[in-house]
């Protein structure tokens, strides 16, 4: 994720980012959208020793692209410059720039008969520099009285009022540059998405709390310069509710409360909003307390993103109900999704749902939070206040370390001496003098050039003073979930391929999958198919030569395009000799081998994969002698095929040749995945070894349970498990599951989360 930084002027001066080297970091950032009154704040925290800080001051500004693919313009209006244990850093707040705009501006005085919402709000927003972009039919004919002086920002909330109307502001970006201020209007943002909120994946804490006090049967309504509704309500001041007087007050004499809105001008305005107040209060009050935690930008899958104002449902896991509710309030994380929360309200309570299923959701939402208070909530993040690219070998940057505790910052509560700083090659082995040195330092260390020489990881962790270490590796099937089913259709001028994918990798950092087939009209031929990581069909590319495609692995770097390099099996067009190849992918093109990036020789068929984290080659050669190991790339395309680490199946628990079928080899250093399995049920089942071939241990042995994978069809065959990391880090098993009939085969792929083990 990156932060744009513009000037006074909103000219581009630079880029805030935790991902591109030398770039200035950010942390401890949030956004916080809210429906009501059109909140829209942003802060963050950036290192005050980094060049970039000094254009983080009042009057600039930050623009991102969000969740909805729209750029938002942020002005900075307040900075603080802070030095605490964690170091010396500006913490900026911004508010979206469409406020700071139309607080400037003042409305014409114009007094507007008969008009829409459209015109209203295009009477406003003359001045401003903002104009309207898409637009729904909202409310009624109207009429509004601009004659007094007042800003644009009241004038919208006033229009707004009227005519129960909702806006989304933002703006557009042409090579780099500001071209549009723009406004959608509409009944209400966000969609009824019909997500559920229930037990672990979302649900941290529900509290219901039923009170009358708030109760009233009839309101009477006042409007500005004390308007009333009397003359378009039949000579009544208030409006009212027979049915609820008679339910909750017997009968007797209204119980009346006087609500004010001083943005009401219009008489029939007032009334309308206060038969909308009363239907709010004209029962006993059930107040739902929800904080949730949104797993949309951990998975990176579309239907599991909401938006501020999107219609959900939750689960009242006291009551045999369920609730619609909208989406009143959202905070939003760029360097630490985890702390992603929303806020819902508006409930409306759903039709009974069987107390079968509220009693299954108890069960599971109460293993999930035993689950949850068996393990720790500390997380430890890791600044570097001048990048992770050294130039020339020299210079030194702060490395910085970040105690969470949830949402909380507790960095400050733990003393110097329980900062335990470490230092490790590629193999894991310690640096035993560095790390001497660099005890009881607390959480800021520096670090030079000269101390890190190669692939070198420095890391930190805190002492809890428990004396004791968890070495527990496991995967938790049980919350498992559907990712994504890959396309089936694709649009007009693609062949169609129904065939069942022989493996898929996803990209997080490019957004997307990659998924391969064999295409049966051409011999050696597989297809690669990019999909978008919402489901949508992208691109695809032919490889003439690669032969079956059981197995591919994304390389990390990318070409000029920005495309992915891909390593894979090949065969040489003259005498079909074994190769191992790595090439680019070509939206919509064709690869052969004459156009490979690089490409050897080897004596026998490997299947390739790629560990992404620690740039290994992942190489399985043999069938009843079968072994499978990391390799570095550089050693492979000089022709020397020399692992090092290495499994052989005979050190595998229940593998047996002949009978488990392998479907794919993986891993992540020193971890490496065998998956096989045709089905759920017989003596070729799926499942999947979790090797660790440094200590020469199994780490886990999964056997996939049917129950956590709908059945869709004959078929369940295992495509491939593979370890993937998340961009915040989490770590998750990618089950691909081929399900439908022959011929007609539903690609499916699954994520799964391990606990107990780091990248």
């Amino acid at each position: 994720m990156e932060l744009t930084v513009l000037d006074k002027t909103r000219t581009q001066v630079g880029i805030l980012s935790n991902d591109l080297p030398k770039s200035c970091p950010f942390w401890d950032d949030e956004r916080n959208e809210k429906l009501e009154n059109f909140d829209d704040t942003y802060i963050f925290s950036v290192p005050s020793e980094h060049e970039m800080a000094d254009n983080i001051i009042a009057g600039h500004y930050i623009l991102f692209k969000d969740e909805t693919d729209k750029f938002r313009l942020f002005r900075i209006y307040e900075v603080q410059t802070i030095l605490d244990m964690t170091g010396r850093y500006k913490k900026a707040i911004a508010e979206n720039t469409f406020i700071y705009d139309l607080n400037a501006a003042i409305v014409p005085s114009r007094n507007l008969v008969n008009i829409n919402a459209d015109t209203a709000l295009e009477h406003i927003l003359q001045q401003t520099g903002w104009t309207i972009g898409s637009r729904e039919y909202v409310g009624e004919i109207r009429s509004m009285d601009f004659r007094e002086r007042l800003t644009a920002q009241a004038g919208l909330q006033q229009v707004c009022e009227e005519f129960s109307a909702e806006i989304d502001a933002y703006v557009e970006v042409y090579n780099g540059k500001i071209v549009a201020y723009k406004f959608d209007i509409m009944n209400e943002r966000g969609e009824n998405t019909g997500k559920f909120f229930e037990y672990v994946r979302d649900i941290e804490g529900l509290t219901k709390i039923t009170s009358d006090k708030t109760m009233f049967t009839a309101l009477v309504p006042i409007g500005k310069d004390d308007l009333k509704i009397n003359a378009v309500n039949d000579g009544l001041e208030y409006v009212y509710d027979d049915e609820a007087n008679w339910t909750y007050n017997d009968g007797r004499e209204y119980i009346k409360g006087i609500i004010t809105n001083d943005t009401i001008t219009n008489a029939q305005a007032l009334k309308d909003w206060a038969k909308t107040e009363l239907e709010k209060v004209n029962h006993p009050q059930n107040t739902y307390e929800v904080s949730v935690v949104l797993l949309s930008e951990m998975v990176g899958y579309e239907d599991h993103i909401v938006r501020l104002g999107d219609t959900v449902r939750v689960v009242d896991l006291e009551d045999d109900v369920t609730l619609s509710a909208r989406i009143i309030e959202k905070t939003t994380s760029f360097s630490d999704p985890s702390r992603n929360t929303v806020a819902l309200g508006k409930f409306i309570e759903l039709a009974n749902i069987t107390p079968a299923l509220i009693y299954e959701l108890q069960e599971k939402f109460n293993e999930a939070q035993r689950q949850l208070e068996a393990r720790k909530s500390w997380t430890v993040e890791l600044f570097s206040v001048n990048g992770t690219t050294f130039k020339n070998n020299q210079g030194s940057t702060q490395l910085i370390a970040r105690v969470y505790d949830g949402k909380e910052n507790i960095t400050t509560q733990i003393s110097r001496e329980n900062f335990i700083w470490e230092k490790t090659d590629k193999y894991g082995n310690h640096d035993d003098t560095w790390e001497e040195a660099h005890q009881n330092l607390g959480n800021v260390i520096t670090v030079d050039a000269n101390e890190i020489i190669g692939s070198e990881t420095i890391s930190c962790y805190i002492n809890d003073d428990s004396g004791t270490e968890t070495n527990s590796f496991i995967v938790l099937e049980n919350q498992s979930y559907l990712f994504m089913e890959l396309p089936r259709e694709f649009p007009a001028g693609y062949t169609q391929n129904l065939r069942a994918m022989q493996g898929a990798q996803i990209d997080w950092e490019g957004g997307y999958v990659y998924s391969v087939q064999v295409v049966d009209s051409k011999t050696d031929t597989i297809q690669i198919t990019r999909v978008k990581l919402n489901g949508e069909f992208d691109s695809l590319m032919y490889c003439q030569g690669a032969g079956h495609g059981t197995m591919i692995g994304l390389h990390t770097s990318r070409d000029s395009n920005g495309n992915p390099y891909i390593w894979s099996a090949w065969f040489t067009p003259s005498k079909r000799k074994n190769a191992i190849a790595m090439f680019s992918f070509i939206p919509n093109g064709t690869m052969t081998y004459d156009k490979l990036s690089a490409v050897v020789e080897v004596k026998e068929y490997y299947r390739v994969g790629y560990d992404r984290v620690n740039d290994y080659l992942i190489l399985t050669s043999g069938f009843s002698n079968m072994k499978a190991g990391f390799y570095k790339p550089s050693e492979v395309l000089s022709g020397k095929i020399n692992p090092i680490l290495q499994v052989r199946i005979q050190e595998l628990k229940n593998y047996t040749y002949g009978t488990n079928t392998l479907q794919s080899a993986s891993g992540i250093y020193p971890y490496i995945y065998l998956n096989t399995g045709m089905d759920f049920s017989s003596a070729d089942r799926n499942q999947v070894w979790c090797y660790n071939a440094e200590k020469g241990e199994l780490a886990y042995h999964l056997k996939f349970n049917s129950t956590y994978y709908p059945k869709q069809g004959s078929m369940n065959e295992a495509e491939g498990a593979y370890p993937t990391i998340m961009p915040n880090g989490k770590r998750y098993l990618q089950f691909n599951l081929c399900q439908g009939e022959p011929g007609k085969q539903i690609n499916n792929i699954y994520l799964i989360p391990e606990e107990g083990v780091n990248a």
